[in-house]
């Protein structure tokens, strides 16, 4: 595959081993800690808006003040510093969110122009969909307390909230470093692929020996999701500020002539380890509702990442193995490669039940789906795609 995972120093989303699709480098804070080609009246409004929305949201504000934010113009972004531009853009989709899905009032159905018309802006810069993703909600949204520290949660605070209460941070910040403990397995997959192609068997030992450690570690750290994010806590507070678009009217946006616009919620499908994962060990499942809505999902990862993905031979590796003699320990080093996304797609099963499944009696995801049947059916037809030994 082609290499994209070098260094570009224009580039946020460049994948490395340390860190995988996490940002790099660590997350702008602050707008006001750059150089921004906007009027420093324009960057002070919005960090204060960004600092204070979890207040105003608490005191049934924020629709009102937002309603008469003027529509900064943010093309001057568009050539600026990427930490600043994907800063302005996560600022401004937590401001729709919350305004359409504002706590303690019914969802709405419009999202004022001061707020629509910078954030299409944004989005069309960033190359995603005008609403808060994966992206801006996680690999974007941390800092660390110890500069010097580890990516770990203890290490660990949100930039941006809609909330005020430790069970939202931790959600978000398992994800977090989730992703840190992946990034040795996705980094190794451009050369596990090369190795496959020039059957390079030492190498593809090593990738799976990565991938089955990342595995491990990732679960792990999923395995603390309980101990500081509460189901009921989740459920009621922190999803209802990432649930789809539905036929919302962006005002002001002249593109759109009017018409009302959906988009998917925050979802950690938007996730891109699985995914590369998946298509590195040479997986398929059969084309359906599930298949055709991740592929839907790529557009709200960045750009990158998705050229990543598109990247893969997804034969490869999978090929390669089938070439050796039945037996050879490849064969087990990838079928135990494989029990482990297996087991990772399980544990993921197990918190869907308990934060969101056992609480409705028709439940879809955040991202408008009917996720318990999906995720059982990928479990089902990974197990199947085991290797004979």
């Amino acid at each position: 595959m082609a290499d994209v995972t070098a260094p570009d120093s224009l580039s946020i989303w460049r994948i490395g081993p340390e860190r995988g699709f996490l940002a790099d480098p660590d997350p702008l804070t602050s707008l006001a800690a750059v150089d921004v080609p906007l009027p420093a009246h324009v960057t002070a409004h919005l960090e204060q808006l960004a600092g204070e929305l979890s207040g105003l949201l608490a005191a049934g504000e924020l629709r009102r003040i937002l309603k008469d934010l003027p529509v900064y113009d943010m093309t001057p972004l568009a050539t600026a510093d990427m930490r600043s531009r994907e800063r302005a853009f996560q600022i401004y989709a937590y401001l729709a969110s919350a305004y359409v899905h504002a706590a303690y009032q019914d969802s709405v159905k419009r999202i004022p122009a001061g707020v629509a018309v910078p954030l299409v802006a944004l989005a069309e810069q960033a190359q995603r969909p005008p609403i808060l993703a994966y992206a801006s909600y996680t690999l974007n949204n941390w800092r660390r307390r110890d500069p010097n520290g580890p990516i770990s949660v203890e290490n660990l605070d949100l930039v941006q909230r809609f909330l005020d209460v430790p069970d939202a941070a931790w959600f978000t910040l398992i994800h977090v470093e989730i992703e840190a403990e992946a990034a040795p397995a996705v980094a190794m997959i451009p050369s596990a692929i090369a190795a496959a192609e020039q059957n390079d068997l030492p190498t593809l030992e090593r990738f799976f020996t990565t991938v089955i450690s990342s595995l491990d570690a990732m679960m792990a750290t999923f395995k603390r999701m309980e101990s500081g994010c509460s189901p009921d806590v989740y459920y009621h507070q922190v999803r209802p500020y990432i649930f789809s678009f539905d036929d919302v009217i962006f005002e002001g946006v002249t593109a759109y002539e009017g018409r009302p616009q959906s988009f998917r919620g925050e979802t950690g499908a938007q996730s891109t380890i699985i995914p590369a994962l998946i298509a590195a060990l040479g997986l398929g499942h059969e084309q359906t509702g599930l298949t055709r809505y991740l592929t839907e999902l790529r557009a709200y990862m960045p750009h990158e990442h998705r050229a990543f993905l598109a990247a893969i031979d997804r034969g490869a590796i999978r090929r390669c193995l089938l070439t050796t003699p039945s037996g050879h320990p490849l064969r087990e080093a990838y079928n135990t490669g494989l029990r482990r996304v297996l087991a990772f797609r399980r544990l993921h099963l197990h918190y869907a039940n308990i934060y969101i499944a056992q609480k409705v009696a028709d439940p879809t995801g955040t991202g408008g789906t009917p996720f318990m049947t999906w995720l059982r059916q990928l479990i089902d037809e990974t197990q199947a795609q085991l290797l004979p030994i």
